[in-house]
C-alpha cells in the first residue's frame, strides 16, 4: 500500500493545505501548556500535550514520519481526541501506510470538524489505500464541492480517476511460501509412558513393548503454499491456497506425516464487516498409509470494532473419514468466537471453542470446550517474540462397550494443555528465522490414553 504515488499524492495535498487557516484553526483547539520538550520513550514522565504536538509538527515538516509514529504511538491513551495530535498520529501513520490505523482518527476528525477540507481529504486517501474505493470517492466529490484550491483539485480529480479504473478492472494477485526447519520431538507417536496397563478392570496386566511406548527422536518438516486472490468487484473476491507439508522422523518411517490440502473461499467487504465463505479438502498419511481425509466448510466474520480491535467468529463444519478405522469416521461442528488485538508493536488474539461430534461409535465421538491465546511483540523491525496457549476439555459422548479390554464401561474425560515460544528474526523482507518449543500435556481419566511431548525446532522461511 505505500510507495511513490501514496507519498506524492500526499505531497500534493500538504502543499496546500498544511498551513491552511481551517487545519490551524483546529490545532488552535489544544489547550496550551508548558513549551519544555520531552522524549516519547522517556522513562520519567510523558510529554506535555503542547510538547508533543510541537515536536510532532517538526517532525511531520521534516517528513520524518516514522519518528513521528513512534512518538505518538505510546501517547494515545493520554491524548486521543486531541485534534492536533490526531491529525499528526493519523498522517504519520497514512504515510507509513498503517491506513486501518489512520481512518479511525481521521473518521473522527472528519465528525467533530466537518469544514476543515484537510481532514476529509485524508480520510479519502485513507479509504483509497484500503481499497474502499466508494467510500473513498464519496469523500473526496464532497471536498472538490467546496471549491478547494485548484492544485487540490488536480490532485482529487487523478484520485477519482484512478478510482474509476479499480472499478473497471481487477489484478488477480499471487503469492506463496516455503518453510524448512528441523528439531527434536519427545514423543512423535503421542504414546504413554507407563509400562504396563491394566486390563478388565485390573484383572489383568499387560506389559507394554518399548514400539508401545513414547519414543522420541530428531526430525525435519518442510512446509510449501501457494495462493491466488481474484478480485470479482470493488468489494469481493475469491482466493484459493494449496499447499503440503511432510514431517521425517530420523528414529523410523512409521509415524513420518504427509499431508496436502486445497482451500477457497469468497470474501466481501461491507464497511467494517469482512464476510468469507469457504471450504477445504484435506488429505493425510501415516508411514506412507493413507491415514485421514478431511472435508470441510466454513463461515467467518470480522467486524473492525476500532483502530486496535477487531472481533473474530468462525464457523466449520467437517466430515472425517478415517481410512484405518471406520469407527473414527465422524462429522463435526465448530464454533469459534473471539477478539483480535493490535495497537503498533504488540498483538493478541483470544477465541473461545465450542465443538461437538456426530460419530458412528459414541465412545469415540466427543463433545469440546476450549481456549486459543496468542500475543506477539515486536522487539524491533528485525525481531519478535510470540507465544500461544491452547486448552481444550474433550468430553465422549458414550461409555467403551463391555468387552473392551482397555476400558469396558468406562466413559473417557480428557483434557490438553500446549504451549508455544517461540523466537523470530527477520533477515529480509523475504526470509525469516525462527525458533521454539512447544509442550503438550494431555491427561485422561484412563491413564493409558494420558502422554507428554516436548518439540525443539529451528527453520527458516522464504516467502514470495
Amino acid at each position: 500500500m505505500k510507495g511513490p504515488i501514496t507519498h506524492a499524492a500526499s505531497l500534493l495535498l500538504c502543499g496546500s493545505l498544511l498551513a491552511a487557516p481551517v487545519l490551524q484553526a483546529a490545532e488552535q483547539t489544544a489547550p496550551a501548556t508548558s513549551p519544555a520538550i520531552s522524549t516519547a520513550n522517556s522513562k520519567t514522565t510523558a510529554p506535555t500535550l503542547a510538547a508533543a504536538n510541537q515536536q510532532l509538527s517538526q517532525l511531520v515538516q521534516r517528513h520524518d514520519y516514522q519518528s513521528a509514529y513512534q512518538l505518538a504511538l505510546p501517547l494515545l491513551s493520554l491524548y486521543e481526541g486531541d485534534p492536533s495530535f490526531d491529525f499528526y498520529y493519523a498522517f504519520s501513520a497514512a504515510q507509513l501506510g498503517y491506513f486501518n490505523e489512520a481512518v479511525f482518527s481521521f473518521e473522527r476528525l472528519s465528525s467533530n470538524y466537518p469544514g476543515v477540507a484537510r481532514y476529509r481529504l485524508e480520510l479519502a486517501r485513507a479509504y483509497y489505500y484500503l481499497g474502499n474505493y466508494d467510500a473513498a470517492e464519496q469523500e473526496f466529490r464532497q471536498v472538490k464541492r467546496s471549491d478547494p484550491p485548484a492544485q487540490v483539485q488536480d490532485t482529487i480529480d487523478q484520485f477519482l480517476q484512478r478510482i474509476q479504473q479499480q472499478q473497471q478492472t481487477a489484478m488477480p494477485a499471487w503469492a506463496g511460501f516455503v518453510s524448512f526447519s528441523g528439531g527434536y520431538d519427545s514423543n512423535y507417536n503421542t504414546a504413554t509412558d507407563l509400562n504396563e496397563i491394566d486390563l478388565l478392570d485390573g484383572l489383568l496386566t499387560a506389559r507394554l513393548s518399548r514400539d508401545q511406548r513414547a519414543k522420541s527422536s530428531g526430525y525435519y518438516q518442510l512446509r510449501a503454499q501457494g495462493s491466488y486472490i481474484s478480485p470479482l468487484t470493488r468489494r469481493s473476491a475469491v482466493d484459493l491456497q494449496f499447499g503440503a507439508s511432510r514431517k521425517d522422523n530420523t528414529a523410523d518411517d512409521l509415524f513420518d506425516l504427509d499431508n496436502l490440502y486445497a482451500s477457497g473461499g469468497m470474501r466481501m467487504l461491507r464497511g467494517r464487516h469482512n464476510l468469507r465463505f469457504g471450504g477445504r479438502y484435506s488429505h493425510y498419511w501415516l508411514g506412507g498409509e493413507n491415514l485421514l481425509s478431511d472435508i470441510s466448510a466454513n463461515l467467518e466474520w470480522n467486524y473492525q470494532l476500532n483502530h486496535a480491535w477487531q472481533s473474530q467468529t468462525r464457523l466449520t463444519l467437517s466430515s472425517q473419514d478415517n481410512r484405518l478405522n471406520d469407527d473414527l469416521d465422524l462429522l463435526q461442528a465448530e464454533l469459534q468466537a473471539g477478539a483480535m488485538f493490535s495497537d503498533g508493536s504488540f498483538s493478541s488474539q483470544f477465541a473461545l471453542v465450542l465443538a461437538s461430534d456426530d460419530g458412528k461409535q459414541d465412545y469415540q465421538a466427543r463433545d469440546t470446550l476450549g481456549l486459543n491465546l496468542s500475543v506477539q511483540q515486536l522487539l524491533s523491525i528485525h525481531s519478535s517474540l510470540y507465544a500461544s496457549l491452547i486448552l481444550r476439555d474433550y468430553q465422549f459422548q458414550g461409555a467403551f462397550p463391555a468387552d473392551n479390554l482397555l476400558a469396558g464401561g468406562e466413559t473417557r474425560a480428557d483434557q490438553m494443555t500446549q504451549l508455544v515460544a517461540g523466537y523470530g528474526y527477520t533477515l529480509s523482507p523475504d526470509l525469516t528465522l525462527y525458533t521454539q518449543a512447544s509442550q503438550v500435556r494431555y491427561t485422561s481419566n484412563l491413564p493409558v490414553y494420558e502422554y507428554e511431548r516436548t518439540l525443539f525446532e529451528a527453520g527458516i522461511n522464504w516467502t514470495f
